[in-house]
């Protein structure tokens, strides 16, 4: 078992979906927007994480690493139907209805909590140290609606006659702010966790390919605060949201497609004026990108006392 995090950290994670959906609604699965103003929800980043931790992490047969809240098909039923187990039936199958059984072997929990009501058990809810706002698209993003054919013959001629519709972006970077509060539930979240986190949120996101929905991860930034404490208590310094404070510099070139290498040049100004208030309080910034598709800068003499750090995305994978 790793060491308890003792560090409350802020963060902005920057996603992109070409010609995609980002996160559909329950409607007729148009990307979310507030007036043309495209949107994503936490949920739907917390899949892809989920579901890399369940294909790269779990071991069920050890009923170790347990990601509690995939949804998992029922044994008796055939691949192609949706019939699913129940929490209840999991806690009971895997955990034998023990609930520390159940924190000490799913990182899902661990990270982002949740809401428990299980038969013969009093109902607990544990408000999780990882937390992910909505995300915001920060590049004027336009919904395309497109019409689509059936794959099959329809009539008595076999000519193709039914027709649909979908609804993509053509171009949205979504921002989300994300914050690990320890504080959260006091000796819960394990270093191990927001190492694996922070892997799934970059490589579970980078899965998420089919025609309509296919989004990649562009940046990552965490920034760790300093700890004084002695006790299970850290200080909880919140800068308030932080996504708002990264624009994208060359947006009209990029639209105007006048960059044949489609570059994210990102503008964090006021994300500097911002930070550099409280570099006191800081301990250290990494910033993960890829450098062939996002260019980023923070101006070093405005944090004398930090450490900034530029690393690659493959330093999030476990060695």
């Amino acid at each position: 078992m790793s060491e308890k995090v003792k560090n409350y950290y802020q963060g902005i994670y920057l996603t992109e979906t070409i010609m995609g959906n980002p996160n559909g609604d329950f409607v007729d699965n148009s990307p979310r927007n507030f007036d043309g103003r495209v949107f994503t929800t936490d949920k739907c980043i917390k899949y892809n994480i989920r579901r890399y931790m369940h294909e790269t992490a779990e071991d069920i047969e050890q009923k170790k690493d347990i990601v509690f809240f995939y949804p998992r098909k029922s044994d008796e039923v055939e691949e192609c139907d949706a019939k699913y187990l129940t929490k209840d039936t999991i806690f009971k199958n895997i955990f034998e209805d023990d609930f520390n059984k159940l924190l000490d072997n799913s990182p899902d929990v661990r990270m982002f909590g949740g809401t428990f009501s299980f038969k013969n058990g009093d109902p607990k809810q544990i408000y999780g140290p990882i937390q992910l706002s909505y995300g915001k698209d920060i590049n004027d993003a336009q919904i395309k609606r497109l019409q689509i054919g059936a794959p099959f013959a329809d009539g008595k001629d076999n000519k193709q006659k039914t027709t649909g519709s979908e609804a993509v972006v053509d171009d949205a970077i979504i921002s989300y702010d994300l914050t690990v509060n320890p504080n959260n539930y006091p000796g819960l979240l394990l270093q191990e966790d927001l190492d694996l986190f922070m892997e799934s949120l970059w490589y579970g996101t980078n899965l998420r390919k089919t025609t309509s929905k296919k989004t990649d991860s562009k940046l990552l930034i965490l920034i760790k605060f300093k700890n004084d404490k002695e006790n299970e208590n850290v200080r909880a310094l919140n800068l308030g949201e932080l996504k708002d404070l990264v624009q994208i510099q060359n947006k009209m070139e990029r639209k105007k497609l006048k960059d044949p290498e489609k570059v994210i040049k990102i503008n964090i100004s006021a994300l500097e004026d911002k930070l550099s208030k409280y570099q006191d309080y800081i301990e250290k910034i990494d910033i993960y990108h890829d450098t062939a598709d996002l260019e980023i800068q923070l101006t070093s003499a405005k944090f004398d006392n930090v450490s900034i750090n530029y690393l690659e995305p493959t330093n999030l994978l476990k060695q």
